[in-house]
């Protein structure tokens, strides 16, 4: 396997000069998770994107990559394709390795036992005919207590428990984000500025602007999601023309949409 680089689409020149970029995984049929680490060390990589099925289409192989992926101690949020039916166990073993995103490109047949099962475990799920043709269907939102089961089934788990904070916050339930949101960051989520941007989010969304502000500045160094200078630009103009008492409503991007 070899990867190669996806330069960040994004209108806004500045946010796409300094977006974090994404890994493109090629199927070759040789090498290993040993590879995959050096390139991912080598240029700095946090997501990954598998998007040749035949990583994932035996069980049991894509189970053992899996493993070896976390016993190598790869970090990295992912996303993958797959055509054929996974397995509980699998789905299970691709989510504690960091996957966020599937593609389920599948017949009628299959897809909603492997859509089930792709709920149980959190995904951010694409829905799509073998052909690629996208279901007329493709909701794939969850409830704060789905989000809270899929914490219990998958303890531990950073990503997780960052989709939790995500869900409470979009629930306005702001008194209980910081809770699962602290448990990502001290588990290592590997997006930091999200979790800084959703604090950024929650100080707005309780009329704290400067702490907003200084949270913002924190989350743009290094290669941040283009969501963080979206934001920065919206507040700055916001305290430029003096504010309002409504406050301001910043953006809060969900992990799987770094996939795009």
């Amino acid at each position: 396997m070899r990867i190669e680089i996806c330069e960040p689409e994004s209108g806004d020149r500045k946010s796409q000069a300094t977006a974090p970029r994404i890994g493109s995984v090629i199927w070759t049929g040789v090498g290993g998770v040993r590879d995959l680490v050096e390139e991912v060390e080598r240029e700095g990589l946090r997501l990954l994107s598998f998007a040749d099925p035949r990583f994932f289409a035996d069980d049991e192989r894509g189970i053992r990559f899996c493993r070896d992926m976390r016993r190598e101690g790869v970090n990295v949020l992912w996303s993958a394709h797959l055509t054929e039916a996974p397995s509980r166990a699998l789905l299970r073993e691709m989510r504690l390795a960091g996957a966020q995103q599937v593609e389920l490109r599948m017949g009628p047949d299959e897809i909603l036992e492997s859509h089930a099962a792709a709920r149980e475990f959190g995904f951010g799920i694409h829905l799509a005919h073998e052909d690629g043709t996208p279901y007329a269907t493709d909701a794939s939102g969850y409830t704060v207590e789905e989000r809270r089961a899929v914490c219990e089934r998958l303890p531990g788990l950073h990503s997780v428990q960052f989709d939790l904070a995500v869900a409470l916050f979009k629930a306005r339930r702001f008194r209980e984000v910081m809770l699962p949101l602290g448990k990502a960051m001290t588990l290592g989520y590997p997006m930091n500025e999200l979790c800084l941007n959703l604090l950024a989010c929650l100080s707005a969304a309780k009329h704290y602007p400067d702490m907003a502000a200084g949270l913002l500045e924190q989350a743009r160094y290094g290669c941040p999601h283009p969501v963080v200078h979206r934001n920065r630009s919206k507040l700055c103009a916001w305290l430029e023309f003096g504010g309002d008492v409504k406050g301001v409503r910043l953006l809060l991007d969900p992990s799987a949409d770094c996939f795009g």
